[in-house]
């Protein structure tokens, strides 16, 4: 009897083939999967998505020399004028950028009047760091310049024109003395100065009937505009009005007999 010599079928070639194949793809995608679980999740940062310009000089500077506090010139000057704004607020941007620069060369400097800011931060997170961070400048008497910066460096709402960075970048270009500065900005600290500010400003906005920023009083009294040419023309007339009195009480005082001697 004979051994016939079988060669292997065709269907037995391809089946090893197929095997080693799988086998292989098993081996890779286990290997992936071990290094997946392996591997660390990235860690998740919240940081804005948006790069933020570098802090700015102001172009239009307050006289410094003027400022005790939150007031600019002399507070018995015959017209009082304050100016309820919020950092955020665009059209308190405006006005500090081009109409409070016109009173002040007009009315502040001359004698005339002086200019009082108060807060009234109601337009989100950053209007309260803002309003925090102004009112621990004017305890150093920088709170003008520090405005300033606030002002030339508004971008938008809540954008973070006033995050913490920026806050301190301000305060440091401002003058500041940054110990006191920066420890004020704690945020324990910085909560329990801002219920104050809020308590203060809401009391004394709500008595006025000010709901709105920027927002003008004359002598304490809330000033009604349409425009910044409104707000302008009736602050003239104030200072008109004012110096019309004093010229004639000092007609009047001048008309008064002299004492006569004692005799």
């Amino acid at each position: 009897m004979t051994r016939t010599l079988r060669h292997p079928s065709r269907r037995a070639g391809l089946t090893s083939v197929t095997s080693l194949l799988l086998a292989c793809l098993l081996a890779v995608s286990g290997a992936s999967a071990t290094g997946a679980q392996d591997a660390p999740e990235p860690e998740l940062t919240w940081a804005p998505l948006v790069t933020l310009p570098p802090i700015v000089a102001p172009s239009v500077v307050s006289p410094a020399e003027l400022g005790d506090g939150y007031t600019l010139g002399d507070p018995d000057a015959p017209v009082a004028i304050e100016v309820w704004e919020d950092f955020q607020c665009p059209f308190c941007q405006r006005f500090a950028l081009q109409i409070k620069p016109l009173i002040v060369s007009e009315y502040v400097e001359t004698g005339k009047a002086s200019l009082t800011f108060r807060h009234l931060a109601f337009l989100g997170d950053e209007s309260h760091w803002a309003a925090v961070a102004a009112d621990l400048a004017a305890e150093q008497d920088g709170f003008w310049p520090f405005h300033d910066y606030l002002f030339a460096n508004l971008l938008g709402e809540n954008m973070g024109s006033y995050d913490l960075d920026r806050l301190l970048a301000m305060g440091e270009a401002a003058g500041l003395d940054m110990k006191p500065f920066r420890a004020g900005l704690v945020l324990d600290k910085a909560r329990e100065r801002f219920a104050r500010i809020e308590a203060e400003s809401r009391q004394d906005a709500g008595a006025l009937g000010i709901s709105s920023t920027p927002s003008l009083v004359l002598d304490g009294k809330l000033l009604e505009f349409q425009s910044f040419d409104e707000a302008i023309a009736a602050i003239d007339a104030a200072v008109v009005a004012a110096d019309g009195a004093a010229a004639e009480a000092a007609v009047e005082a001048s008309a008064e007999p002299a004492a006569s001697p004692a005799g």
